[in-house]
């Protein structure tokens, strides 16, 4: 199959923590789905989670499959998943474990990720681990309902990134708009859910008390959020946050104008701010176009917010 840019088409879940308005109104995003609080911009896990390819009459994880010269990965299914969320509600305090434990739980991998924050309210914030000193401690607090006393919460800034480690906990916080990136898998093991009732099935959502007590970071990392500084290269604004090998690559490029941009592994260009064009194809706010393996250099023009997300293979070199 020849390589050639394409459009890599959203996914859509219902979440029952909501969502507010900033994903159909400011990143175009439209569904029947209700309520909308999260879009996987890029997610390829056959017969669950799976974006569409609609110019190659495909799913992403069929051409993953079909044309693996796209990617050049060593890995059986893409490695890597992109998420936007605007959540109306907290999400549940939660982990992700890491391969070892998540294999034998439902056949997955560990899902590390990491957040950059698009946009927030003034008194924005996110849950981010905990400040037990030993398992039996966070075991005691979390038993008792001392969610206080246990669990630790960041303020947010705009721009701001940050990194979630396997067996972090962690929760995105109300009104947090937010870039996700990840593994390309699906294992969540929740602790607390504000005893919420899912109005489909009008009882609480299950959660894995003792799967994160088994899982969780003791003592925790004690993580914060970082801002990475900005270099100009070749007409763009580039913000390099992550690039390791066997997880993954996240970069920002921002064009006033004009610029080029070399990146000769494949990547997942999604747009979270203005409009133009990547190359000859046209690419807006809520927009992901997937640029093929060595495609070689790209031409952005327009006024272009783009978060870049990509993979090198575990044993490669820079």
């Amino acid at each position: 199959m020849e390589k050639r840019i394409v459009r890599i088409m959203p996914h859509y879940e219902p979440r029952m923590w909501g969502g507010g308005t900033r994903l159909r109104d400011e990143f175009h995003y439209v569904t029947d789905v209700e309520p909308l609080g999260e879009v996987y911009n890029v997610v390829a896990l056959k017969d669950h989670a799976d974006c569409e390819v609609p110019e190659l009459g495909m799913t992403l994880s069929e051409l993953y499959e079909a044309a693996p010269e796209w990617f050049d990965c060593e890995t059986e299914e893409l490695p890597v998943r992109v998420n936007v969320l605007d959540p109306l509600d907290d999400l549940s305090v939660q982990i992700h474990p890491d391969d070892a434990f998540a294999r034998g739980y439902n056949g997955g991998r560990g899902k590390p990720e990491a957040w950059v924050i698009l946009d927030c309210p003034e008194d924005g914030y996110i849950e981010f681990g905990h400040y037990a000193k030993t398992r039996q401690e966070f075991i005691d607090w979390s038993t008792q309902g001392k969610w206080d006393r246990l669990l630790r919460y960041l303020k947010t800034e705009p721009d701001a990134f940050i990194d979630i480690p396997s067996g972090t906990l962690h929760a995105v916080g109300k009104g947090v708009l937010l870039y996700n990136i990840s593994r390309n898998a699906d294992c969540t093991l929740r602790l607390y859910d504000y005893d919420r009732i899912d109005p489909k099935t009008g009882k609480k959502r299950p959660i894995q008390i003792q799967e994160v007590y088994d899982n969780v970071n003791i003592p925790d990392k004690m993580i914060t959020f970082q801002t990475y500084p900005s270099a100009t290269e070749f007409g763009c604004k580039v913000t390099r946050y992550w690039d390791e090998p066997g997880l993954y690559t996240l970069m920002r490029i921002q064009t006033d104008g004009h610029g080029c941009f070399l990146h000769e592994r494949f990547a997942f260009y999604t747009c979270v701010k203005g409009e133009g064009y990547l190359n000859d194809r046209t690419i807006r706010q809520g927009d992901t176009l997937l640029v093929p393996d060595h495609s070689g250099w790209i031409e952005l023009k327009g006024n272009l917010d783009l978060f870049l997300a990509s993979y090198r293979n575990e044993h490669s070199k820079l």
